[in-house]
């Protein structure tokens, strides 16, 4: 008769049943192994639908500004008033008040079925937002241009003008202005722009579509709205050398961008206006360059509503002519990289 003891049928079956100390470590490994090969496609996965949704803000704002020029015949400008220089016709003899920073993506609020949040800022009292001042001495005409009822809508970011890629903060403040919602996309105001810069040649008279003061039409686009870059994605938000605030329309920064630089190119950096001494212009690197968190390149909604990703490697005179509006240049199509 054996002398070891007989364990039970539960007793065999847990003991059969229980993992030993090895065999759980090489779970563990096996585990974090496929958790590793995973997690590039989850993520790859998630940029995938955050780049669909961005795409999406940049097609409703290009119709939305289709549908501005259906209702008034012509598009908004991309700043509704002069700023501070009076130099041209165009600005001449206008009070702060009549000069307002109001950028054209405020203007297509109703388009987009924002209504309330456009009432706010009726009458456009002062300028509205950000008025400019004649020869930037205050005159007297603005003076409490940020009621409660304004400054309070300044603050509101609508979803449609927030790319999910977009990291910058939901704010930013800037000198002698009160808090206001960042922006994740701007207006094409053309190709002309740092480091050569021609004030109100650029401003003024620049030869995208969105300008300050005045309007184009779709007539204007002989180079096709199909090729023509109307919005386009912008980085570093909440910086001083790339700020964007949806409410104002601002040369090469805010919601006013230029293809002078190559797309992607890090604010603070490439091409920038520099005053007579070397330093930046208005003390910011500014370079007004579009830019994009998505990898390898940016997207961009056309005239026609459709909207494109486009390359970081696209040649600069192909870059430079999709926003162009009457130059007639050909546009190799290749190089884009597709829908």
């Amino acid at each position: 008769m054996s002398s070891h003891p007989t364990l039970s049928p539960s007793e065999s079956r847990s003991s059969r049943n229980g993992f030993t100390l090895v065999e759980l470590l090489v779970v563990i490994s096996i585990i974090g192994t496929l958790v590793g090969l995973l997690l590039p496609a989850v993520n790859s996965a998630r940029e995938s639908g955050r780049r669909s949704q961005c795409a999406n803000n940049l097609k409703q704002i290009a119709l939305a500004l289709v549908s501005y020029e259906t209702a008034n015949g012509v598009f908004p400008p991309g700043r509704m008033g002069c700023d501070g220089d009076n130099s041209d016709a165009v600005c001449a003899g206008k009070t702060g008040a009549q000069r307002p920073g109001t950028s054209g993506l405020l203007c297509i609020l109703p388009q987009l079925d924002d209504t309330p949040l456009y009432d706010q800022f009726i009458p456009f009292a002062k300028g509205a937002v950000y008025p400019g001042e004649p020869n930037d001495a205050d005159d007297g005409t603005t003076d409490g241009w940020a009621t409660p009822q304004i400054t309070a809508a300044v603050l509101v970011r609508p979803p449609v003008f927030v790319c999910p890629s977009d990291i910058s903060k939901p704010t930013t403040t800037q000198a002698g202005s009160p808090t206001a919602a960042t922006c994740s996309y701007a207006l094409s105001m053309g190709s002309n722009g740092p480091p050569s810069y021609d004030e109100i040649a650029d401003k003024l008279y620049n030869n995208g579509m969105f300008l300050y003061v005045n309007r184009h039409r779709s007539a204007d686009v002989r180079d096709g709205m199909s090729h023509t870059f109307f919005v386009g994605e912008t980085i570093g938000n909440d910086t001083a050398n790339s700020v964007n605030v949806w409410t104002i329309g601002g040369r090469y920064e805010e919601t006013m961008r230029s293809t002078s630089n190559q797309l992607n190119t890090p604010p603070g950096q490439g091409g920038f206006v520099l005053d007579a001494s070397g330093n930046p212009l208005y003390g910011t690197y500014v370079n007004g360059a579009f830019g994009s968190q998505h990898p390898q390149g940016g997207q961009f909604a056309f005239g026609d509503g459709h909207v494109q990703m486009v390359s970081d490697e696209i040649d600069l005179p192909t870059y430079w002519a999709l926003s162009t509006i009457a130059g007639s240049e050909p546009i190799n199509d290749s190089l884009l990289m597709g829908p």
